[in-house]
Parts: C-alpha cells; structure tokens; sequence
C-alpha cells in the first residue's frame, strides 16, 4: 500500500512540473512573436525609458471633441491606443516604456472627422519624457457633384 501512495505521489509531482514547463514554454514562444510584441507600461516610470503623453482635441470653435481615439506607433511595434478624450477634449496616457531610441508616431482617430495635425513624431532618446500633442478636430467634407445626363434622340 504504502509503493502505491509513494507512486501516486510521483505521478502527481511528475504532472504539476510537466504543466509548468508547457505552461513556460507557450510564454517563451509568445514572447519571441513578434505579432505579439505589446509595449508594456510600468507603474514607476522613474525606473525605465518612456513616455506620457497628453494633450487636447478641439474643434474650430475651440470646444473640446470627446470620444476621440489615441494612438501611437513605434518602430517595431503595432499601433497601440494609449488613450481616449474625455467630455472637454482632454486625455492623458499612462507610462509606457520605451526600449531604446524610437521613432515615435502619435495621432488621433474617430469616425466622422478628420485631425491637424495628423500627425505629431518626434525621436525619443532616452529617461523620462513627457509629450504634448494637440489636435484640430474637422468634420470630412464629402462632395457630391450632381451627375449631369443629357439624352441624345
């Protein structure tokens, strides 16, 4: 009795390492994908690279535009929403680590309207960096030229 608890036991032991190495495994092989690449953002932005970045989207009347998406791209990396305006227009993201010197490509995004400026780059070094990019809010204009036939008898 005492060889078939001794073997269950093993054989319990045996399966939690198994599991732990598949588990360790599928985040290894995750982590060298680069379609999953994710730029991770840190609670203590005084101990790595990075940035905040903040600002305002308003329309021509100077009225602040909510609901607007923010984005941003580094060389690498997909785009990743940082952040979202508020109801007067304002946003601010969290701390998002940078790994080295990056071209960094900030723009504003919602259905409907159209941005001056587009976009705001800019090339980040290095330390802590806080960024202001401020965007015009514009309504697409579609144009509609009437389509002019003529019959010909």
């Amino acid at each position: 009795m005492k060889s078939q608890g001794r073997q269950l036991l093993i054989a319990i032991v045996c399966a939690d390492l198994l599991i732990v190495l598949i588990v360790l495994g599928i985040r290894v092989i995750n982590s060298h994908r680069s379609d999953n690449t994710v730029v991770k953002n840190t609670s203590v932005p005084e101990t790595a690279p990075g940035i905040v970045v903040s600002g305002s989207v308003r329309n021509s009347n100077g009225v602040g535009v909510e609901n607007v998406a923010i984005y941003a791209k580094y060389a690498g990396y997909a785009k990743l929403l940082i952040a979202t305006t508020d109801n007067v227009g304002n946003y601010q993201s969290v701390f998002y680590t940078i790994p080295g010197d990056e071209m960094v490509t900030v723009w504003a995004e919602r259905s409907g309207l159209q941005f001056k400026a587009d976009t705001c780059y800019w090339q980040h070094y290095s330390g802590h960096e806080l960024k202001a990019c401020d965007f015009l809010a514009q309504p697409i204009m579609k144009i509609y030229l009437p389509l002019v036939t003529r019959a010909i008898y």
